[in-house]
């Protein structure tokens, strides 16, 4: 038994003893032309060079939630890592049939309401744009991140991405009222371990106006 109690306690010696990693952050803010908050728009921080090869993949973790509610997909915008599952439960009460066309990921589930399908798979990066064969105005995006360091903006324009290994990072950016048909490349950072980074980003030329945005962003890839 004292040897039991040696060993637990020569453990949490170690752990405390252990230096501590400091972690960089990034808190960036997004704008129209026109100084306007632009909300859901999904930042990706990808290493370069030698940080590419420092990245630490995310552990596995359950599927994410992509809920159907009033013939709405919720939320509307939604990113993943690389090799997530995501499962599509239909809180309505009509049924809907997903599908998805895009390149990064093709699949389509029968028409259903509650839980009926097993969660779908996102290997490869890139946007997924999904509809429902029986609701064409429900339109739904998910955005397979390169890179475990990404989030979304909110209501405000803002977002925080913390846990960021010091190295050197390509920022790009996609949302549902861009033009583009791919991520843009905002700029390139460099970050040390313990840098607190503020972004104060003017999204330059027009974006599509929030209402009939996703009829027109149907046929987009990243």
């Amino acid at each position: 038994m004292r040897s039991v109690a040696f060993t637990t306690s020569l453990v949490a010696v170690l752990l405390l003893a252990a230096p501590l990693v400091p972690a960089a952050e990034l808190r960036a803010s997004l704008t129209d032309r026109d100084l306007v908050p632009v909300s859901d728009t999904v930042l990706i921080l990808s290493p370069v060079g030698e940080s590419r090869s420092a990245t630490i993949p995310r552990a596995a973790s359950p599927p994410v939630v992509m809920d159907q509610v009033n013939m709405q997909f919720e939320p509307a915008v939604l990113v993943i890592p690389q090799g997530a599952k995501v499962t599509f439960p239909n809180s309505d009460s009509v049924a809907h049939q997903v599908y998805s066309f895009s390149p990064a990921k093709r699949f389509a589930l029968g028409l259903y309401r509650g839980v009926r399908h097993a969660p779908v798979d996102f290997e490869q990066p890139g946007l997924v744009v999904l509809g429902c064969n029986i609701h064409d105005f429900m339109i739904g995006y998910i955005v397979v991140a390169d890179s475990p360091y990404f989030g979304k903006t909110n209501g405000a324009g803002e977002v925080q991405i913390t846990d960021l290994p010091a190295g050197t990072y390509t920022v790009k950016a996609w949302g549902p009222r861009f033009k583009d048909k791919e991520a843009r490349v905002l700029q390139k950072i460099t970050l040390r371990g313990d840098d607190k980074l503020t972004l104060n980003v003017k999204l330059e030329g027009s974006l599509l106006p929030v209402r009939g945005v996703a009829g027109k962003m149907k046929g987009l890839r990243y």
